[in-house]
């Protein structure tokens, strides 16, 4: 090969084979197949393949019939001769790149098309597989991205085909439908497939509240954007290639000018996740990983191996349907795209209920039974530092925890052993991964609607503050008025962590006691840390209040982790802070406690 780069690098996709092993594929030809041979990404839970074994596998799942061998001799020189009987004559990649293009419109890979989303309609829809779709390669998108901005570039408009009298009021169309356009490409419908349009799918996802008719009117602007996206581009060859089938197994796409890209059965557009994927991604080794994360890359594993799927087809639905179910943009910001996906699946009985690991018999010590919903749950008191310290000497943690972390040690300065432990959330991950060895099941924070569902927000004020900017950073919290008979009387809000060095300046002329009503000022009064991050003991008498039996500390700098990576929850507020941080740079000091499912 020419290009001296990996086939990693170079990659057009991968190719999964039949026992769950993986190759990178830049191409088709013997020399790109060995190089993807080469790099093989072997499923763990399989039999290891030799090279010359994964060669053929290669070869037969791209369709060719006998092994490598025969492959070189016969199955190469027989494509090479369908690409010339067809006009094929220059390799290249077809689909949108972020080479400049055009924003406006948005084709760009992340918004589509993607290969993913042509090979699954092509090989896995069962619907009439496309013979020409709009990809926009050989299109002028730079000079559509030129102009004001306010109205079609003028140097688009001779470049539009068809009737030049109505080039410029189709130009004007598309142009104003543009932002209707972004999120909405695939092959779900006719939008980007040649021929009459007549299904246009809306990809818009409705939390609860919004109405069947505002729904419509939606799909209805949609619709006429893609319309006027068509009327423009309909009448022109630059943008379209045409879809050769070769084989049951393999197409070929052919541009205008002859320039050809291939795409397979099976493609993926990543290679499959590993264990380690989620533990780079929490800043935890693998040791450190509880079940509840391992299951996590057990189900990116489990979605990215299951063969004949349409994958923007079940995406799409299992994306209204998580809103349908009540979820919020905010939950869906937190949820993972694997739990998505998987929660509608099984909803739908496409996947099985995993068998989940429920404790039975007497409650372990520290744990009481709470009716959360319909579900039965153990929940810890709040861990203690000895029992945290207990598990960094016996699992060695400390040696492994991620450096750029807040030092533990000054969350739990001049705090007792049977103190709350101050910790970030990749600690409280290894401590359930810890727990999980002692108790024998999986064990894993709540999440961040059951301890809301557990313990309430001090008040509808605070609840509508959830998730903003931490209002405390600047200025600590104004203080509560609560009205009595005929008087008012202000109470600083209860208060739980003692620093080493104050978090606060003195309030004086140019340095108001607390931020304008709004929340937001000029000035602040957040105190300079010479050694950062301050000691974070807890004060004398902690302010505990009890919800349901379970204890909590009710202060505005106490907060505890919930499931949900980097997300806080307390009495006053509830957000996202850094995984790695224990509240230090928040003025907040961060706890956890544990949750194991209850069997029936």
């Amino acid at each position: 090969m020419s290009d001296e780069r990996s086939p990693v690098e170079q990659t057009l996709g991968f190719l999964l084979l039949r026992d769950g092993h993986a190759v990178p594929l830049a191409g088709i030809s013997p020399e790109e197949i060995k190089a993807g041979a080469r790099h093989l990404v072997p499923h763990p839970d399989a039999e290891p393949l030799k090279h010359n074994r994964t060669l053929s596998a290669i070869v037969d799942r791209l369709g060719f019939p006998g092994d490598f061998g025969t492959y070189k001799n016969e199955g190469w020189p027989s494509f090479e001769a369908f690409l010339v009987e067809h006009g094929c004559s220059r390799r290249a990649r077809l689909f949108p790149s972020d080479h400049g293009g055009c924003i406006d419109l948005a084709l760009r890979p992340v918004w589509g098309p993607t290969r993913r989303q042509l090979a699954d309609r092509f090989f896995e829809s069962g619907a009439q597989p496309p013979k020409r779709v709009f990809l926009g390669y050989g299109v002028d998108w730079a000079t559509w991205d030129s102009g004001s901005g306010h109205a079609p570039p003028t140097a688009a408009i001779p470049l539009i085909g068809g009737d030049p009298s109505t080039a410029l009021p189709r130009a004007e169309r598309l142009w104003a439908g543009r932002l209707d356009l972004p999120g909405q490409w695939g092959f779900l419908d006719d939008k980007l497939v040649a021929g009459p349009v007549q299904h246009v799918i809306d990809k818009s996802y409705w939390p609860p509240g919004f109405s069947e008719q505002e729904r419509n009117a939606n799909l209805e602007k949609v619709r006429a954007a893609v319309l006027a996206f068509r009327a423009v581009f309909d009448t022109q060859p630059e943008g379209w290639v045409d879809v050769l089938r070769y084989s049951d197994r393999l197409v070929v796409l052919r541009a205008a000018d002859g320039s050809w890209d291939v795409l397979w059965r099976g493609y993926r557009a990543e290679e499959p996740p590993k264990p380690a994927d989620v533990s780079r991604s929490s800043n935890l080794a693998v040791e450190d990983l509880p079940l509840m994360l391992m299951g996590e890359s057990d189900h990116q594993r489990a979605l990215h191996f299951r063969q004949e799927v349409w994958e923007e087809h079940e995406a799409h639905a299992a994306e209204q349907a998580f809103y349908d179910r009540g979820g919020s943009m905010l939950e869906r910001q937190l949820a993972a795209e694997s739990d998505v996906r998987l929660a509608w699946l099984r909803e739908v009985g496409r996947l099985p209920a995993p068998d989940r690991l429920f404790w039975s018999g007497d409650v372990p010590s520290g744990f009481r039974v709470v009716d959360v919903g319909a579900r039965r749950l153990a929940v810890s008191n709040l861990i203690e530092v000895g029992d945290f310290r207990r598990m960094l000497v016996e699992t060695g943690y400390l040696d492994r925890r991620a450096r750029r972390a807040e030092p533990w040690e000054r969350a739990n300065e001049g705090v007792g052993a049977g103190d709350p432990v101050g910790a970030t959330w990749a600690d409280a991950q290894a401590f359930c991964a810890w727990m999980e060895r002692q108790l024998g099941v999986a064990v894993r924070l709540p999440s961040k609607a059951e301890l809301r569902a557990m313990r309430p927000f001090y008040s509808e004020r605070y609840a509508q503050m959830a998730g903003h900017d931490f209002p405390w950073e600047n200025y600590p919290p104004r203080p509560l008025v609560e009205k009595g008979k005929g008087e008012e009387r202000r109470r600083d809000l209860p208060s739980a962590v003692a620093w080493a060095e104050p978090r606060f300046l003195e309030p004086g002329p140019d340095l108001p006691e607390f931020p304008p009503p709004g929340g937001r000022g000029t000035s602040s009064r957040k105190s300079w840390i010479v050694d950062f991050p301050p000691a974070a003991a807890w004060v004398e008498e902690l302010p505990w209040v009890e919800h349901g039996g379970v204890r909590f500390l009710d202060a505005w700098d106490a907060y505890e982790w919930c499931l949900e990576s980097g997300w806080i929850s307390g009495c006053f507020w509830e957000g996202s802070i850094g995984p790695t941080s224990w509240g230090a740079y928040k003025n907040v000091k961060v706890s956890f406690r544990l949750v194991i499912e209850l069997g029936e």
